[in-house]
């Protein structure tokens, strides 16, 4: 059975998952025209929060959180392996713990997402993103609002920033209030 960890992040972890990153991320960050281990090296640098993960002792996935130390807001960013994605489950437990942790200290988070990585969308829909706070782009508890998002995402071209040669689609995160 193959484990999924935990571990202690590390800057050089930022060039090592650049060689195994999911095609579409790949392919999302090559559309942008940027250095994409410049970018992740600055990102890891900036990030009071930071976590990294393995599959069977091979790094599956870094994430972190920008953003001031005394600010309630945070910036999410996230890469998995090609070979972390046969393991959605664990993928979905361990940013949820992630995302809880930072909530701690945290109110809101925001992400963006590339043009072209539909798997980073689905995610991000499923862990609870999203661009209004109502209605067909508020969050999304259920397959059917899941997809309705997913839809209004995707039809919806005034939530696009133009980047290099596609564009990217910023999405928030709160807790609820009970």
């Amino acid at each position: 059975m193959s484990r999924f960890e935990a571990i202690d992040p590390k800057l050089w972890h930022c060039g090592q998952i650049l060689h195994h990153l999911r095609l579409e991320h790949r392919i999302a960050v090559s559309r942008m025209g940027v250095n994409g281990h410049h970018e992740l090296h600055n990102l890891f640098d900036q990030s009071m929060f930071k976590r990294a993960w393995a599959l069977d002792g091979k790094l599956a996935g870094i994430a972190g959180i920008t953003g001031s130390a005394i600010s309630p807001l945070g910036f999410v960013w996230l890469t998995i392996t090609d070979a972390a994605t046969r393991y959605p489950v664990s993928i979905i437990r361990e940013t949820r713990q992630f995302l809880d942790d930072a909530m701690i200290v945290k109110r809101e988070l925001a992400t963006t997402i590339l043009s072209g990585d539909d798997a980073a969308k689905r995610l991000a829909i499923f862990l609870g993103f999203h661009y209004e706070h109502a209605g067909p782009g508020g969050p999304a508890y259920s397959r059917l609002t899941r997809k309705i998002l997913s839809r209004s995402i995707d039809g919806n071209p005034e939530i696009r920033m133009p980047m290099g040669a596609g564009y990217a689609i910023s999405l928030g995160y709160h807790l609820e209030d009970a």
